[in-house]
């Protein structure tokens, strides 16, 4: 046998790579990221954690899916290559691919931040063994013309999608003036913006607006002080009218170890009240500003005169009603994932809130403190505490009859799924000298859409002896 005739195995003609043959191999590189896409996003949600609160942006979509894209189009063009040279292609690949993530790891434990590397794992090793399965797959399997083929496809141009929208989201503005972290328009919010340091290291952003009785704001999630503009507008001229953030939201500053619990908040709400040497204050409560105002009232009463509140709540929440199961959605893997990667708890959340259209510009100076990637997760840490927190809210709860002297505004938006009328009732209950107001036509963020309405009975509320029912 002659020496041309002799050839080893797997030893054939190098392939040769036209431009058909490289988007051919680019093409299925680029569809086989897209279920290594979906299993890496489901191992960085699965490595337990505080929710919302221990997010490595490292590990974000942005990031992790055009990274997926790579290894897969660079794992395509490796199996060609080994497929030709290698009696057991798909093993070199795998050993390729694991020396790489080892690598990878040892140089985000070296570099990275303490956790990182540990947080990463299990995502790097799904990298890897993915990539494995579905890139020989993807490079030898005919082009027809068939449903899955087009579902991948499809899948693949909104990964895409998804990875520009993650971007979007972490579009910042310029900084404000005075050291403010964004701008804030003077024509939407016109206050002055003061800070204080309190004893706990908290560094607080707050407005103190007016004279006379002090109505003390106190907002929800996802939202910061902004929420209360056009109340404070309307009510300053009467009022001395304070509105802060709690550290993690809006312009305000945690101290180190700060857990960021609804108990924490509370106790800085009562270092600024003790701070500013409030009494007689009139606490104007929504969302997560009810238990958080309800637990400082119950801890000083002496501080609070009256209280005015709506679509918000102080005791112990089923998993089986509407705001339970939003604590499970919105505060779990799904809404971290949504939260963390697009800000979308902050603004999509937000949107459904507001019964009227809010107009583009008021939307987006509402999101600007959840878009820097270190202050994202608090919007979805803070669905979860409506659950987790359970034995807090019955500390709460049983405090509750303590309030039956006290007189109420209640505000209750119709249209606000979380929180029914059984809600109201137990407010009711609560308080015996009240008045309640019912908003048609209003959901959660009830003061956007009834704002000269809330503002006239407030009025009419503090000039009154006696709230009726």
């Amino acid at each position: 046998m002659s020496l041309e005739t002799t050839v080893a195995p797997n030893a054939a003609t190098p392939m040769t790579w036209t431009r058909a043959r490289f988007l051919r191999t680019l093409a299925s590189g680029w569809l086989a990221s897209v279920p290594i896409v979906l299993l890496v996003m489901l191992a960085v949600e699965a490595v337990p954690r505080t929710r919302g609160l221990a997010f490595f942006s490292q590990l974000r979509y942005a990031v992790v899916a055009p990274a997926c894209v790579l290894v897969a189009v660079a794992a395509a063009c490796a199996w060609h290559w080994l497929s030709e040279r290698s009696r057991r292609p798909r093993l070199a690949l795998a050993t390729i691919l694991l020396g790489l993530a080892g690598v990878l790891l040892l140089g985000m434990a070296w570099v990275g931040p303490a956790g990182l590397a540990l947080a990463g794992l299990p995502a790097i090793v799904t990298v890897a063994v993915a990539a494995v399965w579905f890139v020989p797959r993807s490079v030898e399997r005919p082009w027809r013309l068939r449903t899955g083929t087009v579902a991948l496809v499809l899948l693949g141009v909104l990964e895409a999608s998804g990875v520009v929208a993650a971007l979007a989201s972490e579009r910042l503005g310029p900084p404000g003036p005075q050291g403010l972290a964004f701008d804030i328009p003077r024509t939407m919010f016109d206050v002055e913006h003061r800070f204080i340091d309190l004893p706990s290291g908290a560094r607080v952003h707050y407005v103190d607006e007016g004279q006379g009785e002090t109505l003390l704001f106190l907002h929800g999630n996802p939202s910061w002080s902004f929420q209360w503009r056009d109340l404070i507008h309307g009510l300053r001229g009467s009022y001395r009218c304070i509105a802060l953030d709690y550290p993690g939201f809006g312009l305000s500053q945690a101290p180190e170890g700060f857990g960021f619990t609804p108990r924490e908040e509370s106790r800085v709400v009562e270092e600024l009240v003790d701070r500013l040497g409030l009494r007689d204050v009139t606490l104007v409560m929504q969302d997560w500003g009810g238990p958080i105002g309800i637990a400082l009232a119950e801890r000083r009463p002496e501080l609070v005169k009256r209280v005015i509140l709506g679509s918000t709540w102080a005791w112990r929440t089923s998993t089986s009603e509407p705001r339970g199961k939003w604590s499970v959605i919105a505060g779990g893997p799904v809404g971290e994932f949504i939260q963390a990667n697009f800000n979308g708890i902050a603004t999509l959340a937000l949107k459904d809130s507001i019964a009227r259209e809010l107009p583009a510009d008021v939307a987006d100076v509402y999101a600007r403190p959840f878009r820097p990637l270190d202050r994202r997760g608090i919007a979805a840490f803070y669905p979860g505490q409506i659950t987790a927190a359970s034995d807090w809210f019955g500390e709460l709860e049983a405090g509750l009859p303590a309030f039956k002297d006290k007189q109420a505004l209640i505000f209750w938006a119709l249209e606000d799924p979380g929180f029914p009328r059984t809600d109201l009732a137990r407010w009711e209950q609560t308080f015996p000298n009240h008045k309640t107001v019912e908003l048609a036509h209003t959901h959660h963020f009830f003061f956007e859409d009834t704002a000269s309405e809330v503002i006239a009975n407030i009025r009419a509320f503090m000039t009154s002896d006696v709230a009726p029912r």
